[in-house]
């Protein structure tokens, strides 16, 4: 976990301590649809190893912020910063390649095609069949369900099963950074538990992780730091247990949350 941070108001830039080990940096991010603005002058950042959580009502710009650093939608302006090359508007493809990969929220199988055969398809960026093999073995020992599955169609799982499966085709590519949009949306407590409970395993497996929820609770306790986005603007940043432990947060942003556990 890194340093606490100090809990700021306002757009200001993302708290971390050194700049060496800084993976994503986003400064002054503006993006939207057609002529609605979706996020205004964003600035966030996520240091190698660390799982940062943006969070927020629902319209808050969480998912916007996440398409824009993806590729799925042009910046209006701002500029985007991965492994230390700028990448502000390049394409999904060039993305993933690079090590940025995005799980995008409702769980979007293959549903005709089985288990093994959507999780090859999230190696299409890579050449080595030895080492695309080894991957396979690596989620299927993740997930053990999906090795019990590997050969049924990908429409016949459970919701939580895709959501699985879903991450395990984004681990295919060997991202340096994942970004995960409501992994928990539309499931039962119980498998909501097991999804975050996935992410905080792969967390401490050393996986970057940037994640969206809207379950701001349970998305604080398994960050190390998050973001608090308003219409748009992040309006509160710092430690996780500081963001959790401030009453005026707790009553303006957590009020009527529950944990699903």
């Amino acid at each position: 976990m890194v340093p606490e941070a100090q809990i700021v108001a306002g757009q200001g830039s993302a708290p971390v301590d050194s700049e060496h080990d800084t993976l994503l940096e986003v400064s002054g991010l503006r993006a939207g649809y057609g002529r609605i603005v979706g996020v205004d002058d964003v600035s966030i950042a996520v240091r190698a190893g660390e799982l940062v959580a943006l969070l927020g009502a629902n319209g808050a710009g969480k998912s916007t912020i996440l398409r824009a650093l993806s590729g799925m939608i042009t910046p209006w302006s701002g500029s985007v910063v991965f492994d230390g090359r700028d990448v502000t508007g390049m394409r999904s493809d060039t993305l993933v390649r690079a090590g940025l990969v995005h799980v995008p929220e409702g769980r979007r199988v293959l549903a005709r095609l089985t288990v093994e055969e959507n999780l090859r398809l999230g190696a299409f960026s890579r050449r080595d069949r030895a080492g695309i093999a080894e991957t396979m073995d690596q989620v299927f020992t993740r997930f053990e369900r999906l090795a019990e599955r590997r050969h049924q169609k990908a429409g016949t799982l459970s919701g939580g099963e895709q959501q699985m499966l879903v991450i395990g085709r984004a681990l295919m590519s060997r991202p340096k950074l994942l970004l995960l949009d409501e992994p928990s949306l539309g499931l039962s407590p119980r498998l909501v538990h097991e999804v975050f409970e996935l992410i905080r395993s792969l967390a401490a497996d050393g996986q970057t992780v940037l994640l969206v929820e809207q379950n701001v609770v349970q998305g604080l306790k398994v960050a190390d730091r998050g973001y608090v986005l308003t219409t748009g603007r992040v309006t509160s940043a710092g430690d996780s247990a500081k963001l959790l432990a401030d009453p005026s947060l707790v009553r303006s942003y957590l009020g009527g949350q529950e944990d699903p556990t």
